[in-house]
């Protein structure tokens, strides 16, 4: 009885040793001489590896605007950074922006920072000086109040990081003491 469980054994064994033999055959390379005037077949296996994009980015970012603050940008915001945990380079893109202005009554969105006397404009800019908000809004790119869009953000080189401020002004007219949300859709692509 115990032989026969010893055979059947180094049976599994041998076939497995075959087995493993003729894959590594197949993966190994091989070479064959071709007498001149002759043609041959040549098999080209390549693999794609798979690429872990993967990207830090805010979830909650509160911010303030008012007509008080100096200069053209009349929002406050903290830094906004944007890390990147992916061994390739890659896109941060907005696609869609949802933005609920039911609080602030007769207020309409702006697409650009030239606002009428009701209404409101949101963007992001980076950021050019270490830990300063910008005072202008050279540079903002825009947010499309609820409808698709693209707007590149900004590009991230393999484990890089990028810092960007919500930027934004309003008119004369805007109700103060009240709130809005800006929802934007952040994208992650492959640059």
């Amino acid at each position: 009885m115990k032989q026969k469980q010893f055979l059947s054994f180094l049976a599994v064994v041998l076939v497995a040793v075959l087995f493993s033999t003729s894959a590594f055959a197949a993966g190994s390379y091989q070479e064959k001489d071709l007498p001149l005037g002759a043609s041959s077949e040549v098999l080209m296996v390549g693999e794609i590896e798979p690429t872990l994009m993967s990207v830090t980015i805010p979830s909650y970012v509160p911010f303030h605007i008012s007509r008080s603050v100096e200069g053209d940008n009349k929002v406050i915001s903290p830094r906004v950074v944007i890390t990147s945990h992916s061994g390739v380079p890659v896109n941060i893109d907005v696609a869609y922006t949802t933005v609920n202005l039911n609080g602030l009554k007769g207020t309409t969105w702006s697409d650009s920072q030239y606002v009428g006397e009701n209404q409101v404009a949101i963007g992001f800019q980076p950021e050019t000086l270490s830990n300063q908000l910008p005072t202008t809004l050279e540079q903002t790119k825009w947010l499309q109040a609820n409808s698709p869009q693209y707007l590149n953000l900004t590009s991230l080189n393999p484990y890089g990081t990028s810092t960007l401020y919500v930027v934004g002004t309003l008119g004369a007219a805007v109700p103060e003491d009240s709130s809005f949300t800006v929802t934007p859709i952040f994208v992650v692509s492959k640059a």
